[in-house]
């Protein structure tokens, strides 16, 4: 009896210790971001601080350098989930592709028009070249949208270059007038101008989404919220943690200049909602500009986990210190 009484205890610790969230048995995942500027930075924040790993969640972050590219990774089955443009994941919906966006990183464009010095209007562009990353991404999709608010769609030569890297060589070396994009890092002599703001458009924009397969979705939904819990306490300690998260930031972004690291984290601050929820009338902007407007933001966006969250007061626990 006593052999038995030792062994119905030693299990019933063993169960506890089972049932424990913290010690869930990590599901190891592969996890995307399509690009280094600001609207990556939750997602490493998410690894870095450990919340990915707190809630389950061993995850190996990749960088792709383009949305359609990652969605594309996504579909060939290479990713579990990835942060695309969601302007990206709404034209591989409308063309059959069975993915699905979780969260939404921010619903305000916070990419710029930098240009070259001797350029001081927009309308100076007309006949030169912008560059953008590829044809369908986010940059792609916003340069067109500030392009016909300007008047100068069709007058305006687009040009792929195929990544941030590429785009910022090209700027360089002078092959292209300027970029819409989040953040354009070349050396000296070059001297990239800021000529808009696309914020100052005044529009609400979709830019990010977590987007995973419909199907992995419906089989570990479980390990899709924890994906989600974990991206939002990345965002929490991105805006609670300002020197630790700065460190980051140089580390995934390949940054040596700090003041360009206070730069980004601004930028993710002030962009990043802290309330992961894709607001249809973003995705709304992204439809209307494809000639798709009026069609249900829900065809591509599933904010079930976040309203979830929402409900059961996670977001705002998250913040109740800050």
């Amino acid at each position: 009896m006593t052999r038995l009484s030792i062994s119905l205890h030693i299990f019933a610790l063993l169960a506890v210790f089972i049932l424990t969230p913290n010690s869930w048995a990590q599901n190891k995942i592969t996890f995307a971001y399509s690009s280094v500027g600001a609207m990556a930075t939750g997602v490493w924040m998410a690894k870095e601080s450990g919340a990915f790993e707190k809630h389950g969640i061993q995850a190996d972050l990749i960088f792709i350098s383009s949305g359609p590219v990652v969605v594309q990774a996504l579909l060939g089955g290479d990713l579990h989930g990835g942060s695309a443009a969601t302007n990206a994941v709404v034209n591989a919906i409308l063309s059959g592709a069975p993915i699905v966006g979780v969260a939404g990183t921010a619903n305000r464009p916070y990419h710029r028009l930098y240009v070259q010095p001797e350029i001081n209007r927009v309308e100076d562009l007309k006949g030169k070249t912008l560059g953008v990353t590829r044809f369908g991404s986010i940059t792609d999709n916003l340069t067109r949208i500030l392009l016909r608010k300007a008047g100068l769609e069709g007058a305006v030569n687009v040009r792929q270059m195929g990544g941030t890297l590429e785009v910022a060589a090209a700027f360089q070396n002078r092959q292209i007038a300027g970029a819409v994009t989040g953040d354009l890092r070349v050396a000296p002599p070059s001297q990239p101008k800021l000529l808009v703001k696309l914020i100052d458009l005044g529009i609400p924009y979709s830019m990010n989404t977590l987007t995973v397969s419909r199907d992995y979705l419906r089989r570990a939904p479980d390990t899709v919220e924890r994906i989600v819990r974990g991206y939002a306490e990345g965002v929490a300690f991105m805006n609670q943690q300002k020197e630790r998260s700065i460190r980051a930031i140089m580390k995934y972004a390949h940054m040596r200049d700090p003041k360009e690291a206070e730069e980004h984290y601004r930028d993710s601050v002030t962009y990043l909602e802290k309330v992961a929820r894709a607001e249809p009338e973003a995705v709304q902007t992204i439809l209307e500009f494809i000639g798709k407007k009026g069609m249900p933001a829900e065809t591509f966006m599933d904010n079930t986990i976040v309203d979830k969250l929402t409900r059961e007061g996670f977001f705002d626990r998250l913040y109740k210190k800050s």
